[in-house]
């Protein structure tokens, strides 16, 4: 039975970057990531708010079932392929992802921990807590570079959107989490060595049991 570490928090607190340092320390042929970004829904399905604005930050925007179909495919040891998400970048071509069966399998997403049934499907569940304004400025800089947003636009979204859900649906999710980690300024490196080590004693329990 592979081991299953699940991550959430709010936006930009630091969940891609805590999945991108394990990907660097686990072997590759024992490990698979995905992020539940490349599970939005397509614009015209995602929820609006009263004003007519697409609003990405409820768990509507998700599409949960073929989420779960496919983590469920990952735990029989099934190869799962999925679009990539491209943020509505104009001109960008979406790939076809990848994401083979392994020993290890992580997974992040803002929403994770919200369904029940996806929920318990993970062994270690980890909250990533980071307080204002330290996530509005890792956002606003991130939306700037990587996809081209204005600073009034991200402003605007992150005060009438994403902070409201955060509060509404993310912070709740914290009471589900078996470690939380508190990313104050960027630095998670503390933070691996203990679940690398947590994630080595599994296995090996896991090898144990079957022989």
């Amino acid at each position: 039975m592979p081991y299953w570490i699940g991550i959430t928090g709010g936006s930009a607190s630091g969940k891609t970057y805590l999945l991108e340092l394990l990907r660097q320390f686990l072997p590759p042929e024992k490990a698979t990531f995905l992020s539940t970004d490349h599970y939005y829904r397509d614009l015209h399905e995602q929820p609006r708010d009263l004003d007519g604005r697409v609003n990405f930050d409820r768990p509507e925007a998700i599409n949960h079932e073929k989420l779960y179909e496919d983590l469920l495919k990952l735990r029989r040891g099934e190869r799962v392929t999925q679009r990539e998400y491209t943020f509505n970048q104009a001109g960008k071509v979406p790939r076809l992802l990848t994401f083979e069966p392994a020993p290890i399998v992580v997974v992040e997403g803002l929403f994770l921990f919200y369904w029940a049934h996806i929920r318990e499907l993970f062994d270690l569940r980890i909250f990533m807590e980071a307080l204002e304004p330290y996530r509005f400025i890792q956002r606003l800089q991130r939306d700037k570079q990587e996809r081209g947003y204005s600073v009034d636009f991200v402003t605007h979204q992150y005060l009438t959107q994403v902070l409201p859900a955060y509060e509404q649906y993310v912070a709740p999710l914290r009471r589900y989490a078996h470690l939380i980690i508190q990313n104050q300024y960027g630095d998670l490196m503390p933070a691996i060595s203990p679940i690398l080590s947590h994630i080595k004693v599994m296995l090996e329990r896991e090898q144990s049991s079957r022989e």
